[in-house]
């Protein structure tokens, strides 16, 4: 049941694939009520994609069986190859380049999982909750690749938990012969991408990398999490899926120069997806902040000016415009703080949404909430309606691991805390002054 093979199996059928499939195993005449064959050469039908999990000295038979059927393409799931560090483990992973070259068959991995699309995914089928489920097959605008297999299943569930929505996710591990580089080209002119994010242990070609990055960046937002900077992680790196790793001043250096913007942690990576994939891009780096919780209105203030955000008084007009509606002890200078009459009064927040959205002071906004989901529906309506970029601050946010919240489902940028909201504004922001 727990064979990565049939977890395969699981994620076609869960992702609706409406192709054909052919399972291989010699011992079984169905799986999953599908029927099942011995071998690929006893398909008698074309076959374009095979997913390849088998014991790695297995592997190169069935390859070449697979180039003799006229396979155009094959996924290898399977590990046991250069990332071995052995004479063996390196002919074998030598030879799947042989073959992909003197073939012109195209491979991915091995040591992958493959690649997820709303409408066809190889990777792992796991039991999701169906609002989860519902927004994996939902065509998005990013496109996502991943030197780690199991990285890559659990940054698009987390992703998804957060509203985002992908073009393509692909796995694609040691590398034998697609690379990093080829799906970043891919991707580069992929009209369905909008936004590429990356796991990444390392490169074989750093000038070619240097040169397509370039070329990518004033269309469309690099997002790299680059691991294996210290001595202990490039060592794990290699062990992992082969790949030198590399220093990190060095990568640091070409990010810059190519405008790539780095992540410095998974978690920094999943916010900063959900940043350029959902929020509309800031003309200036001036924030407004309106927050219920007082105390969270005086750290997002802190954030944000830590992080290079300016936040500037709200001009006279805007102030008095605030003033006719909220408490008397409300402070309207920025950030706006609502106090906890907003409990009462959700209209709150859609109101001053509105005059921020008109202070020409104000490019973009941070709005804190302090009582879950009974602002959701006021949010939802006002982040539609309103120009400037907008991130909201979902407090609780008790659900974030489980369940997506409604603005998440809304497809609007959530956070769980102010600091978060802050870094990621700040670089979209960053990212979009550079591109204008």
């Amino acid at each position: 049941m727990g064979h990565p093979s049939h977890l395969a199996l699981m994620g076609l059928i869960e992702s609706g694939f409406d192709g054909k499939i052919y399972p291989i195993n010699p011992s079984a005449r169905e799986i999953d009520g599908i029927k099942a064959y011995p071998n690929i050469k006893s398909v008698h039908e074309p076959v374009d994609l095979a997913f390849i999990a088998v014991q790695a000295a297995k592997v190169i038979p069935i390859l070449r069986e697979c180039a003799e059927k006229g396979v155009k393409g094959a996924i290898i799931n399977s590990a046991g190859f250069k990332e071995l560090g052995t004479k063996e483990g390196t002919e074998r992973e030598e030879e799947v380049s042989r073959i992909a070259s003197s073939t012109g068959m195209g491979i991915i991995g091995p040591n992958c999982v493959g690649f997820h699309r709303s409408s066809m995914s190889t990777m792992p089928g796991l039991p999701q909750p169906a609002e989860i489920r519902a927004i994996l097959k939902e065509k998005g605008n990013v496109g996502m690749t991943s030197q780690s297999g199991w990285f890559c299943g659990f940054y698009i569930h987390r992703c998804a938990l957060r509203g985002v929505r992908f073009s393509t996710a692909i796995s694609s591990g040691n590398e034998a012969d697609f690379t990093t580089i080829d799906f970043l080209e891919y991707l580069g002119e992929d009209e369905d991408t909008e936004v590429i994010t990356m796991y990444l242990e390392g490169v074989k070609d750093g000038k070619n990398f240097l040169k397509v990055s370039k070329a990518i960046t004033p269309e469309k937002p690099i997002i790299i999490w680059k691991v294996g900077l210290t001595k202990a992680g490039s060592r794990a790196a290699f062990s992992h899926t082969g790949s030198l790793a590399g220093k990190e001043g060095i990568y640091g250096a070409v990010f810059r120069q190519a405008h790539v913007v780095q992540a410095f942690s998974s978690k920094e990576l999943i916010d900063l997806t959900v940043a350029f994939s959902l929020c509309k891009k800031p003309k200036g780096n001036r924030v407004g902040i309106i927050s219920s919780p007082g105390g969270f209105a005086v750290a997002t203030a802190d954030a944000c000016e830590r992080s290079g955000l300016n936040v500037p008084r709200l001009s006279e007009k805007t102030c008095k415009e605030l003033k006719k509606f909220l408490p008397q002890y409300s402070s309207t200078l920025n950030p706006v703080d609502l106090t906890m009459t907003a409990i009462e009064n959700p209209q709150f927040y859609p109101e001053c949404m509105k005059i921020l959205d008109s202070d020409d002071k104000i490019d973009s906004m941070i709005v804190v909430t302090g009582a879950g989901g009974i602002y959701d529906e006021f949010i939802e309506k006002s982040v539609r309606e309103i120009e400037k970029p907008v991130m909201v601050v979902l407090t609780p946010y008790w659900t974030v691991e489980t369940e997506p919240s409604a603005s998440a489902k809304a497809g609007i940028p959530t956070y769980a805390y102010p600091e978060e909201a802050a870094r990621s504004l700040a670089a979209l922001t960053r990212y979009a002054m550079v591109r204008s």
